[in-house]
């Protein structure tokens, strides 16, 4: 079993403690300013700011794990299996802005579905690969990104 940790690059984390002020603060001003709405729609502006902030944390990538005949994508909370006898292919990727099409845009990560259809779970732009499976694709990041691409080349054969 190999372990690969997936560390935030400094703008994740710059987004993520900016993002998380920056609402904060939204949320006590609408609570201090307004007697009459203020204090409703602060608390459910704190309750949504909770539950996104959750959210983005639960499904951000913590480690990848490769065991003899599965990867384990590790989130914060819950892991995702990937069988070897589906992966089709593995690419190392290079500096990417990532498209997009719903998900967090560097809160935690880059976590959520992108324009190609990919699943992204990236902590680092410069750092990415892709697992192409037979019915996915995920994009991840990790710190000891070559070594993690060797070592799924030569644990699995059929990549």
């Amino acid at each position: 079993m190999s372990i690969y940790l997936s560390k935030s690059s400094v703008f994740v984390k710059i987004a993520t403690i900016g993002t998380i002020i920056l609402l904060a603060i939204i949320a006590l001003t609408l609570i201090t300013t307004n007697k009459n709405y203020g204090v409703i729609g602060g608390i459910i502006l704190g309750i949504l700011i909770s539950g996104t902030v959750f959210y983005f944390y639960a499904n951000s990538l913590d480690k990848i794990i490769l065991e003899k005949d599965v990867i384990i994508l590790k989130k914060n909370i819950g892991q995702i299996n990937i069988p070897n006898s589906h992966i089709v292919e593995v690419q190392k990727l290079g500096y990417s802005n990532l498209t997009m099409t719903y998900g967090s845009k560097g809160v935690f990560g880059f976590i959520g579905n992108t324009m190609d259809d990919s699943v992204s779970f990236v902590k680092d732009r410069r750092n990415m690969i892709r697992i192409t499976t037979k019915n996915k694709k995920y994009i991840l990041s990790s710190e000891r990104l070559d070594e993690l691409v060797n070592e799924i080349k030569t644990r699995y054969k059929n990549v």
